[in-house]
């Protein structure tokens, strides 16, 4: 973020976000719901005398679990969790339970509670998973879930094969059948002028055969 007098630029900012990590959020809710707790006593309360003890106590409760979260204690992790599941549980219980006995501003102020408490068990539920699942810190990898995309990475790709230029044939091991040399001009004239001699000799049988016998005397 530029400043108009003067060069500075923030580089990071003030609550750098952790992924998978929603500490923030839910130390915000929390926050958020114990200061509607202290404020809306007297408005959604049955007996104020009797129950503001028990309101002032669950507010320090929620005030010092939004102070001790952190992405590197499991522990509170799961505490927050607990607290927003119990402090759902009792105020959508009393909302509901006396919907006909109480006003509308004791209906809607309990509701609003509740409804706070739900969304910090969310965001709870979902930071307890990436902790177990070790993903808090880790940014998400593109085609993780992809399993054609995953061979793709871990396999090399072939490394093609360089052409000579000035033959135009690959310079693989085989070589394509026209590339192979003709044999001389000479081989071939030799070989036909060259008599066989197995074919004369049979020649010169048969014709000693067809001759006569000559007289002995």
């Amino acid at each position: 973020m530029d400043n108009d007098g003067g060069d500075y630029v923030r580089s990071h900012p003030i609550w750098p976000a952790v992924p998978h990590y929603y500490g923030d959020t839910i130390r915000q809710l929390f926050i958020a719901n114990a200061g509607l707790i202290l404020i809306g006593a007297p408005f959604y309360a049955d007996s104020l005398s009797a129950e503001l003890p028990f309101e002032i106590l669950g507010a320090l409760v929620l005030a010092g679990l939004a102070a001790l979260v952190n992405p590197h204690n499991k522990s509170f992790l799961f505490a927050n969790a607990i607290a927003a599941g119990v402090g759902l549980l009792f105020y959508e219980t009393w909302a509901l339970s006396n919907y006909e006995v109480s006003t509308w501003a004791q209906f809607i102020w309990r509701e609003l509670i509740a409804i706070i408490f739900l969304i910090a068990f969310y965001f709870s539920v979902k930071t307890v998973r990436a902790f177990v699942l070790h993903q808090i810190g880790k940014s998400g990898v593109v085609g993780e879930f992809d399993e054609d995309a995953k061979d793709a990475w871990e396999e090399p790709a072939p490394v093609p094969r360089k052409e000579n230029i000035g033959s135009g044939t690959p310079s693989g091991r085989l070589k394509p059948e026209s590339s192979k040399k003709p044999p001389p001009a000479g081989e071939d004239t030799l070989k036909r002028d060259v008599p066989d001699v197995e074919e004369e000799e049979e020649e010169e049988e048969d014709e000693s055969k067809g001759r006569p016998a000559a007289p002995l005397f």
